[in-house]
C-alpha cells in the first residue's frame, strides 16, 4: 500500500472514530442530564417571567436592557419559541438512540434472569419519551375559547360552532364574607342540541367535547347615553371596559372599578366593607380624545353631565368569566405517565426486591 493510500485510510478511520464518538455522547446519559438541566431552567424562566405580554409590559417591568433581552431570547414565549422546541426534539432523539441501544442488551439480560426489573431503567426512558411527546401532541391540537357576559346572555364560543348561554352565576360566601364558591349555571348549544349544567371553580361542565371552566368574575354597569335628554344609546360595560355616543366617539366614559359597599378610609382613599350589594358606588372616567377631563364616585342611576351629553351608570351586576377547552390527546398523557411510573417502580422497587430475594436464596 502507498503513503497516500495509508493516509487516506488513517484519515477515513479517524473520521469514523470522531463520528462514533459524536453518536456514543447523543445516545449517552450525560447529554440526557445537560438537556434536562437546561429545559428545567427554561421552565422556571417561562414560570417566573409571565408569558404573552407585549414588549411595552416587558420594558416597563424589568427596565430597556432586560425587556430587550426577554425579547431577544423568546423568554416572553418560552414553551412555543424555537430553541424550546429544539432542545426537547433533542432531547427525544436522545432518549430514542439510548433505547433502541440498550434493547437486545435488555432482552437477553431478561432471557437470562427472568427479572422484571431488568426493564425499569428502559421501561423509564420510553416513559419520559412518550411523555414529552403527548405533551407536544396535546399542547399543539388543543383549543381554548373564553367568552364573558351576566346571566340572560347568550354567546358564541370562537368559532367553534357552540353558544354558550348563561342562565345564573352565584358567588357563595361564608358567614366572613369570604368566597367559598363560584357557581356559573351554562347551557350550550349545539345546532339544535342542547346540554344544561353547572361549572364552578376545579368542577368544569362538560359538553360537547369541550370543558367550561368558571375562570373569573366581576361587575359590570348598565349605560344609558342621553343628548339633549333623548336616549340614543345603552350599553353594558365590564370593569376596565368603555363606551361612547355612537355621533361622537372622541367622547369617552370609562367604568374603572365597583364598589358594592362602599367606604371612605380618614386617608381619603376607598374601599368596600363587604361583597354584598348594600351601598354601591362605580368610579368612572371622561375621556376626550384620549385625554383625561375628569374622574369621579357615583352612585347608581346618578347623571354624569358634558355638554349635550348624560351618562348614566345604572344596575351595577355581576358577570362571569368563561373558558372552554378542548384536548382530543390528553388521555396520550395520563398513559405516558402511567408508562413512566411503571418504570420507577421497576427501577427502584421491583429490582432491589428480585435482587434481595436472589441473594437470599443463594444463601439458602
Amino acid at each position: 500500500m502507498t503513503d497516500d493510500g495509508i493516509k487516506k485510510e488513517k484519515s477515513t478511520s479517524d473520521k469514523n472514530g470522531m463520528f462514533k464518538k459524536i453518536f456514543r455522547f447523543l445516545k449517552g446519559m450525560p447529554f440526557s442530564f445537560i438537556l434536562l438541566a437546561v429545559i428545567a431552567a427554561a421552565c422556571v424562566l417561562g414560570s417566573v417571567i409571565p408569558q404573552g405580554q407585549t414588549l411595552s409590559y416587558y420594558m416597563e417591568t424589568y427596565g430597556a436592557r432586560k425587556g430587550n433581552l426577554i425579547a431577544a431570547f423568546s423568554l416572553d414565549r418560552v414553551f412555543s419559541c424555537w430553541w424550546f422546541i429544539a432542545l426537547a426534539a433533542l432531547l427525544c432523539f436522545n432518549l430514542i438512540l439510548c433505547s433502541i441501544s440498550r434493547i437486545k442488551g435488555v432482552i437477553n439480560a431478561w432471557k437470562r434472569t427472568k427479572s422484571f426489573g431488568i426493564w425499569g431503567s428502559w421501561v423509564t426512558h420510553l416513559g419520559l419519551l412518550l411523555l414529552i411527546v403527548s405533551f407536544a401532541l396535546s399542547q399543539y391540537t388543543s383549543k381554548e375559547e373564553e367568552l364573558y357576559g351576566i346571566p340572560g346572555s347568550k354567546q358564541a364560543l370562537g368559532r367553534t360552532g357552540l353558544q354558550v348561554e348563561i342562565d345564573s352565576f352565584d358567588v357563595l360566601l361564608r358567614d366572613d364574607f369570604t368566597v367559598e364558591q363560584y357557581v356559573a349555571g351554562l347551557t350550550v348549544h349545539n345546532g339544535s342540541a342542547s346540554l344544561s349544567g353547572e361549572a364552578s371553580v376545579n368542577h368544569p361542565f362538560k359538553a360537547f367535547g369541550y370543558r367550561f371552566y368558571q375562570n373569573s368574575m366581576g361587575w359590570a354597569n348598565y349605560v344609558d347615553i342621553y343628548k339633549g335628554g333623548e336616549l340614543v344609546k345603552t350599553d353594558l360595560i365590564c370593569a376596565g371596559e368603555y363606551t361612547f355616543p355612537d355621533d361622537f366617539p372622541s367622547l369617552v366614559i370609562m367604568f374603572n372599578k365597583f364598589y358594592p359597599d362602599f367606604r371612605e378610609a380618614e386617608d381619603g382613599s376607598f374601599y368596600t366593607e363587604t361583597p354584598l350589594l348594600k351601598d354601591p358606588r362605580s368610579l368612572y372616567g371622561i375621556f376626550y380624545n384620549g385625554g383625561l377631563m375628569s374622574i369621579d364616585i357615583v352612585k347608581p342611576g346618578e347623571l354624569i353631565t358634558v355638554h349635550d351629553y348624560t351618562f348614566v351608570l345604572r344596575d351595577p351586576v355581576q358577570y362571569t368569566l368563561i373558558v372552554g377547552k378542548t384536548d382530543p390527546y390528553a388521555w396520550t398523557v395520563g398513559l405516558a405517565a402511567a408508562v413512566l411510573l411503571a418504570g420507577l417502580v421497576l427501577s427502584f422497587y421491583v429490582r432491589p426486591y428480585e435482587e434481595r430475594k436472589r441473594k437470599e436464596n443463594g444463601k439458602d
